[in-house]
C-alpha cells in the first residue's frame, strides 16, 4: 500500500511538473531572437512616414502615428523632464510649427522586433531654417513601436543631441 500512495504521489507530481512547463512554454508570445523582417520593413515604412509628416506639417497624420494615451512617454533634448502624451504632443506641435524648411533623414537605422513591439533606434540628421539661417543638427534616436490593430505606433521616443 505505501508503494501504492508513493508511486501515486510521484505520478501526480510529474504530472504538476509538466503542466507547468508545458504552461510556461505555451505563456512565450516570441522569440526575442527571430528576425521578422515583414514586421522591420513596416516599421521602417512608417518612419519614413513619420518623417514626411513633420517635415511637411501634417499635424494630423503625425498624430495617427503615435500611440497616445496614459502610456505614452518621450524624453526631449529640449527637457528635462519626461513628457507623457500631451507634454508631447504639444512640443513637437509647437516646435515644428516654429520652423521652417525641415529636412530630416534617419542614418544608421537598426530596426528589432520583439512580436508587437519594434524598436527603431538612429541617428536623426535633420536641418530647418531659423532667423534667416540653415540649422544643422544631429540627435541620437529611439522609437519604441507598439502594434495596434495590424498599425504600428510611436509608445515611447527618445531624442538626444549629438554635439
Amino acid at each position: 500500500m505505501a508503494n501504492q500512495s508513493l508511486l501515486t504521489a510521484q505520478l501526480i507530481t510529474s504530472a504538476l511538473l509538466l503542466a507547468f512547463i508545458t504552461g510556461c512554454a505555451s505563456a512565450r508570445t516570441a522569440d526575442p531572437h527571430a528576425d521578422y523582417p515583414e514586421k522591420r520593413e513596416q516599421i521602417e515604412r512608417r518612419l519614413r512616414e513619420v518623417i514626411v509628416a513633420c517635415e511637411t506639417k501634417d499635424f494630423a497624420r503625425l498624430d495617427s502615428y503615435h500611440l497616445y494615451g496614459s502610456k505614452f512617454t518621450k524624453f526631449s533634448g529640449s527637457s528635462t523632464e519626461r513628457l507623457d502624451a500631451a507634454a508631447g504632443r504639444k512640443g513637437e506641435h509647437d516646435g515644428l510649427g516654429a520652423i521652417n524648411g525641415l529636412k530630416m533623414r534617419a542614418d544608421a537605422l537598426k530596426i528589432d522586433v520583439f512580436g508587437d513591439v519594434g524598436i527603431a533606434t538612429f541617428i536623426l540628421d535633420y536641418s530647418f531654417e531659423s532667423g534667416g539661417q540653415t540649422i544643422q543638427r544631429k540627435d541620437r534616436s529611439t522609437l519604441v513601436f507598439v502594434n495596434e490593430n495590424g498599425a504600428w505606433k510611436i509608445a515611447h521616443e527618445h531624442l538626444s543631441q549629438i554635439k
